[in-house]
């Protein structure tokens, strides 16, 4: 039964949704700033899920109420001089009462399995935007269509209908991952949401324009995160971190230098090694699981890739030949012979690019989630071998280096 259970689509599940039919690739967007969603072909597939795979993630929510946040609205957009301050307080009042009965509704409904006919709202992940339908807009490139963009409160656009893509299913039945869904928004007649196979983006080159017309697109429901491992201090496949060496007191980053992707752990010059805030720092955590699509909480027996996240290349550990003296490595060369350090690869596919967390203090279960801010150590799976700091300057050309090579 548990199993059962767990195959069926829940409220708060994170997914990605992928088109199928003449244009096959996932929903996705183009940046914080840029509200248009699109479907890019050559971006990734099922298999070979694309590099900005977080543009690609939403949040299935319950349908917020948005009556009194419209009135709201409408009312502080025609406010003049003459408008009634008192009555813009009162509609202002009963906005912010609507949105926390909404925040109430999205916890008691977290968890209830979803069922065909039900209406949901989308939340993208990245940008905490709603996917909107405005039926009284046309989509910018195929004008008998209607526009589809992401707005950062939602309305009445948000909601849409889960229909089944195949008669095998019907309205009542219980929503399987993996299913062909057809979205339809509430207030938009018998239009669903729809991937515009001949309208690509003349400013993005092989991205085509999603928007809601008169004609079926087959949405795939792939799980990346179950609600309940949605913990907020829990590490999970999708956060992005940086890595501090406690003793160092250095961030492990990636960074150009002679015109090649080097990982080092970068000196500071601030007071607090801690308020450093390069973004070259950041990583992307993947939990590897066999579904590239699948993301999920981090236990300490689980195999993780860090992305870094300025450059999309990945931590990987290669042999390294350089013969200058460390102690550390000296140690490890007497022991075996090899010595590694850390390095960038371009692909996620590289076995090299394995890594387990091992935990400080001693935890019960290997199964036992991984929790956030955690002291950690590295061990690089195909070499054996642990993530250690060394003395020896990758910029060592430079008056003061900076970047200090990183052992494995």
């Amino acid at each position: 039964m548990g199993e059962a259970a767990a195959s069926f689509l829940h409220m708060g599940d994170i997914i990605s949704l992928y088109a199928e039919g003449n244009v096959s690739g996932f929903l996705s967007t183009l940046g914080l700033v840029d509200g248009r969603c699109v479907v890019c072909p050559e971006a990734g597939d099922l298999a070979n899920v694309p590099k900005k795979f977080r543009d690609c993630l939403f949040r299935i929510c319950p349908m917020n109420r948005y009556a009194s946040q419209k009135q709201f609205w409408e009312a502080a957009k025609k406010s003049t001089d003459r408008t009634d301050p008192v009555l813009l307080r009162r509609l202002h009042h009963a906005a912010e009462v609507e949105k926390k009965q909404n925040e109430t509704e999205n916890k008691k409904c977290l968890g209830s399995v979803i069922q065909y006919g039900n209406v949901i709202q989308l939340l993208h992940l990245k940008s905490n935007k709603y996917l909107t339908v405005n039926k009284r807009l046309p989509a910018l490139l195929e004008k008998n269509a209607m526009r589809v963009y992401l707005d950062p409160a939602g309305n009445e656009g948000s909601w849409f209908y889960m229909f089944p893509f195949y008669k095998l299913r019907s309205n009542g039945d219980s929503v399987v991952v993996g299913d062909r869904v057809i979205l339809t928004p509430v207030n938009a007649g018998q239009q669903v949401l729809h991937v515009g196979a001949n309208y690509e983006l003349l400013d993005n080159p092989g991205c085509k324009e999603v928007n809601v017309v008169n004609s079926a697109t087959s949405w795939k429901i792939s799980l990346f995160l179950e609600h309940q491992e949605n913990v907020e201090d829990i590490l999970k496949g999708g956060d992005v971190v940086r890595l501090f060496h406690a003793e160092q007191e250095k961030f492990l980053t990636m960074d150009e230098y002679k015109r090649k992707q080097s990982v080092f752990l970068r000196l500071t010059a601030r007071t607090s090694a801690t308020s450093a805030t390069s973004s070259k720092a950041l990583w992307e955590v993947e939990v590897v699981q066999h579904d590239p699509c699948r993301g999920g909480a981090g236990h300490w027996n689980s195999m993780f890739r860090f992305k870094h996240l300025a450059t999309g290349h990945y931590l990987a550990a290669e042999t390294d030949e350089d013969p200058t003296p460390d102690n550390m490595r000296d140690k490890l060369r007497d022991g075996s012979g090899s010595v590694y350090h850390l390095v960038s690869v371009p692909y996620s596919h590289d076995l090299a690019s394995l890594f387990e967390l091992d935990p400080t203090t001693l935890t019960s279960r290997g199964d036992s989630l991984v929790p956030q801010n955690s002291y950690v150590r590295l061990r690089h799976l195909v070499t054996n071998s642990w993530v250690h700091s060394t003395s020896i300057p990758i910029d060592r050309d430079e008056e003061k280096p900076v970047m200090s090579k990183v052992g494995c």
